[in-house]
């Protein structure tokens, strides 16, 4: 029986783990007692079909639930058809990998306003992504795409933005990166109500997300254009792990939390030890 609840797990293969491989990693999250992880093919799609396979199969076997992040290489808001085919295929290749490993949900940054208006960018990259689900579907592919919440204040994907894909484009899913939502502007989060009133948001326009959450995790460093780099947990605070793992706990949630820390399977380990501790204090266990 598949566990619920939330799930932790690092964006890549554990930096505690001696093996290099998309495979190694799986079998050391195991080890480490973390139970998912994201396969990063934010450089290109490497992992063949038969590997995909292989990993999906030990994946199953073990209980460690796996997702993926497409290349960075993406922009769906482009008026440069080549710039768009690039972004098809990309993604494409990541979400037949992900799904051949029997993972859920690719993510992906939607785009770059690049001098359009919101809703240009809006109406570029639905029409987009209507096209590529329906690709998918023609070859039997049934991961889900995960619109993430971009730090740029010039990228396209606030959440507002990304909950109104996930609302009209079926197998369209918000990824809530937190850092990068407060890095954008977007929101202050310091504390459980400040993290509970934006996952009650999502549920609210998004009936049923909060049993399969996706979301990534890590403190960051940002200017006034947002984002710079993402920072290990611990080290100023901002935002603040705790409040979300208790606000997490609290509600009953279900899904993942992938960290992107520069600690990666360290920090996820301690989100999930915090998590578990407001588990067992709610509900007697976890």
């Amino acid at each position: 029986m598949k566990k619920e609840g939330i799930r932790f797990g690092p964006a890549g293969i554990p930096i505690q783990c001696d093996g290099t491989s998309t495979l190694e990693g799986v079998r050391c999250c195991r080890v480490l007692g973390l139970d998912a992880m994201e396969m990063e093919f934010v450089r290109g799609v490497r992992l063949k079909d038969h590997d995909a396979k292989e990993v999906g199969k030990v994946a199953s076997e073990l209980d460690i639930s796996l997702s993926s992040h497409a290349p960075y290489y993406v922009n769906f808001c482009s008026k440069d058809e080549q710039k768009m085919a690039n972004s098809r295929r990309h993604i494409f290749q990541a979400a037949n990998a992900t799904h051949l490993a029997g993972g859920r949900i690719t993510v992906f940054h939607p785009g770059f306003y690049q001098g359009l208006a919101p809703k240009e960018a809006f109406a570029i990259a639905k029409k987009e992504l209507i096209g590529l689900v329906e690709r998918l579907r023609q070859h039997g592919i049934g991961t889900i795409l995960g619109a993430e919440t971009v730090g740029k204040k010039s990228a396209f994907g606030s959440l507002q933005e990304n909950i109104a894909l996930a609302e009209e484009i079926e197998r369209v899913e918000p990824v809530l990166d937190f850092s990068h939502m407060v890095a954008r502007g977007d929101f202050k989060l310091r504390t459980t109500d400040d993290y509970r009133s934006v996952l009650e948001m999502v549920e609210k326009r998004l009936p049923g997300y909060s049993k399969h959450i996706h979301c990534h995790f890590s403190e960051i460093n940002f200017s006034d254009k947002g984002e710079l780099n993402h920072l290990p947990l611990g080290t100023d605070n901002v935002p603040p792990f705790r409040p979300l793992m208790e606000a997490l706990a609290e509600n009953g949630y279900s899904g993942t939390v992938i960290c992107e820390s520069p600690k990666l399977d360290l920090d996820a380990q301690l989100m999930q030890q915090h998590y578990q501790k407001n588990c067992k204090k709610r509900w007697g266990k976890c």
